[in-house]
This record gives C-alpha cells, structure tokens and sequence, in this order.
C-alpha cells in the first residue's frame, strides 16, 4: 500500500474550521479532493502534514495566514467615491465584484462598507489573516504510472 508523498495521487477528505469552531471550507462525502502531490495544488503546509502516511488516516492540525491565504493587507482596502460605482447597478455590502484593477487586468474584490457618498472594496482574500484548522482523512493513494 502506497504512502502519501511524492510521486502519488492522493484523495483526501477535508474540513477546515475557524478557530471559533465555523466550518469555512472542505469536501463533502460525494466529492473527496484528488491531487498530485508536490503539484501545489494544494496548500504547502496540508502536504507537510500528511506526508508519509497511509489511506485511512486522520490528522488534524492549524494552518496559519502565512500558510495559507496570507495575513490581512490594509492596503488591498480601498475607499471609492460612489459616483464611481456604474448607474443603475446595486451595491450591496458583502457582494463579490470583477473589476479593472489596471488596463487589461481584471480583479475579484468584495464590497465592504457602503455609505451615502462612498463605498469600500476589499481585495484581501476573505480568509486572509485567519488562522484555520484542518482536519484531513487520507482517502487514497496511487503511484503516478
């Protein structure tokens, strides 16, 4: 039976929760996550954890901002005038926007505060700054043939 590490597939199940206890991300039972070791989709620190062991494990562990979506950027927060905003749209705090960050170049952003005159988009990944604990259950494993 093959370890997880490199040169496998590995399928996991996974949880990860706020340190208040709030699941924020994770698989369902229907749809594990399969990946290639060492291929980076997946968080460096997770593969860290799991390395060496076997299908039918469980480990549980925190992954910090640093290794993760990255601490909280003050600067990523911009304050935009309202006229701005194009008419006849709703702006609604908490919606997802695409937006021209420069010419050519889109951007994903969330609507923070919105006010009278103003509004504020935040282009800080919402869990940025937020330390997470992952509960991983190693599903399977193959060697890349």
């Amino acid at each position: 039976m093959s370890k997880a590490g490199p040169g496998t597939y590995v399928t996991i199940e996974y949880d990860a929760f706020l340190e208040s206890g709030t699941r924020v991300l994770g698989t369902n039972k229907s749809e594990p996550f399969v990946f290639r070791f060492g291929s980076g989709e997946i968080f460096e620190k997770v593969q860290r954890e799991i390395i060496c062991l076997d299908p039918g494990a469980v480990r549980e562990f925190k992954v910090h901002p640093d290794e993760a979506f990255g601490e909280f950027d003050q600067s990523r927060v911009l304050r935009v005038p309202i006229e701005e905003f194009p008419k006849g749209k709703k702006l609604r705090r908490g919606m997802l926007l695409k937006v021209e960050t420069e010419p050519g170049q889109q951007g994903l952003c969330f609507v923070g505060d919105v006010q009278n005159d103003h509004f504020v988009l935040d282009f800080n990944h919402p869990l940025a700054g937020r330390t997470l604990k992952y509960k991983v259950r190693i599903l399977d494993v193959n060697q890349i043939t």
